[in-house]
């Protein structure tokens, strides 16, 4: 028998359970249930000697029987191999029955109508313009599917309320299909029409027949040269219904747009893309009515000078805003509730934080690139007092000593809920929030896009706010082990997975 320091020596890759390796080694020995033949002369085997005549015939006689059992044992290997085959074969069949059943009782076949209607809907939803530009294609995905699935689509009004009219790809035949089948429900609207003189030419003949179910806008994508606002501002349409409007301006805002927006007496929601562009006054009486805005690339004194005009109560949301190097913006003072920040640029925030006083700010959010010392600041001067904060905390280390000063603060008492949006949570601002005393009514804590995390330290935050802290929400990347789910579980705070 083969030495087991011989076979691991020669064959270092083998595992240490294993005393045979056919790649490597030579044959070891046979299995106990199978052995070979008893040579007649094993000496012979070792040197060249010429055997005798009865040594010739007894090795002639023993490898025709060796050979005979070769035979049988191929004829028996095939019998086998065909035996193999016929059981794969019907495996695979028997596979093959299963999957095309499976899907005749599984739980999508079965869901009602109404249901299916429902999650149709959301497939198709209006919420992302550029992702509502793919709405035709999947609604022919959808009537592809099945009878019972075309029929559901064919016959829900809802399904063909989302019209993308881009210039050049959307016909009259199918928005005037979409227009018939989607009564008497509101609608969502995407206009782009492209800046060359030739696909404007279109827009005429594209907008008639939208503009005729005018009452039923209820959402609004709109891309456009500015000439063109004058079309929608002349054409006696009215849009009674319409609250929600996703503008991108990339000239000079015309006067005929100031005519579009006052026909727009239900608007309360507003996303203005304006490219550097600026804001013009003719549009500040639309301010006050909105109860959300989104700001994209706009320049920070022409927000300022908007900030001042929302209502009690209104969110906005600031992106990507630059500064003139020309224009020094003045103070301001806002009433509204909900702030979000995020700039590539820490001055263009400081500039626009350094500017503003927000007595009623409740929920604060700041991304991009920030000074943590001037947001304390900012604060101080509003003298507000915080129910949501959510930060991104990438570089917030190196300010553990504000960060601290922040969660102290008259600001941060009343804080319920507390978000980061990135970072690395293995360091300082794990240690604060480990504090007792650091944001007292906390109840809901929020981690998102986060490279590490402390579980350790995570656990001790959780036990220290035992009687106030309710659930912890987790970006989808970020990995938890079964003890530290159970652990939470243990101490009633719920884990909820978001992406």
């Amino acid at each position: 028998m083969q030495c087991v320091f011989l076979v691991l020596t020669r064959c270092p890759l083998i595992h240490l359970t294993s005393l045979a390796c056919s790649t490597h080694c030579p044959p070891g020995p046979p299995p106990k249930d199978f052995q070979l033949p008893a040579s007649p002369c094993p000496e012979l085997l070792i040197t060249n000697s010429v055997p005798s005549d009865f040594q010739a015939n007894e090795i002639h006689k023993l490898i025709l029987d060796t050979d005979a059992e070769i035979s049988a044992l191929g004829a028996e290997i095939t019998r086998v191999r065909r035996a193999l085959d016929r059981l794969e074969l019907r495996r695979a069949g028997l596979s093959d029955f299963v999957k095309s059943h499976r899907p005749v009782v599984s739980v999508v076949r079965r869901l009602p109508t109404d249901i299916l209607d429902e999650i149709f809907s959301h497939y198709l939803d209006a919420s992302d313009p550029y992702y509502t530009a793919l709405g035709p294609r999947r609604l022919l995905h959808l009537v592809g599917v099945c009878d019972r699935w075309r029929t559901i689509a064919l016959g829900s009004p809802l399904l063909w309320r989302h019209v993308v009219a881009i210039s050049n790809k959307l016909k009259m035949q199918q928005i005037s299909l979409q227009l018939q089948r989607s009564a008497p429900v509101a609608l969502s609207i995407h206009l782009a029409v492209a800046s060359m003189t030739g696909m404007r030419r279109e827009l005429n003949s594209t907008l008639d027949p939208l503009l005729t179910e005018s009452r039923r806008w209820q959402n609004l994508f709109l891309r456009m040269h500015p000439s063109d606002f004058k079309l929608l501002a002349t054409s006696g349409a009215e849009f009674p219904i319409l609250e929600k409007l996703d503008l991108e301006v990339r000239e000079s805002v015309p006067g005929h747009a100031a005519l579009f927006l006052r026909s727009l007496p239900a608007l309360v929601h507003l996303t203005l893309t304006a490219y550097e562009t600026s804001i013009p006054d003719v549009l500040d009486f639309i301010w006050v009515q909105l109860r959300t805005c989104t700001l994209i690339e706009c320049w920070t004194d022409d927000i300022l000078r908007i900030l001042p005009l929302f209502s009690a109560g209104a969110r906005v949301c600031v992106n990507d805003c630059s500064a003139r190097a020309d224009v020094h913006p003045t103070s301001v003072h806002t009433v509204v509730s909900d702030l979000s920040v995020w700039c590539y640029d820490s001055e263009d925030t400081d500039i626009l934080l350094d500017a503003l006083t927000a007595p009623c700010l409740k929920r604060f959010q700041i991304g991009g690139h920030y000074s943590l010392p001037r947001i304390i600041t900012f604060f101080n001067r509003s003298a507000c007092a915080l129910t949501h904060l959510t930060m991104d905390i990438s570089y917030l280390d190196r300010f553990a000593g504000e960060l601290l000063t922040l969660f102290r603060s008259p600001h941060a008492r009343d804080i319920v809920d507390l978000g980061s949006r990135s970072g690395d949570l293995t360091g300082q601002f794990m240690d604060v929030l480990a504090m007792r005393d650091v944001v007292p009514n906390l109840r809901v804590l929020a981690f998102g896009c986060v490279e590490r995390l402390d579980e350790a330290k995570l656990l001790e935050i959780c036990e220290n706010r035992r009687s106030t802290l309710q659930s912890l929400w987790l970006g989808g990347s970020i990995p938890l082990s079964q003890d530290t789910v159970q652990a939470l579980k243990l101490g009633a705070v719920e884990v909820v997975r978001f992406s």
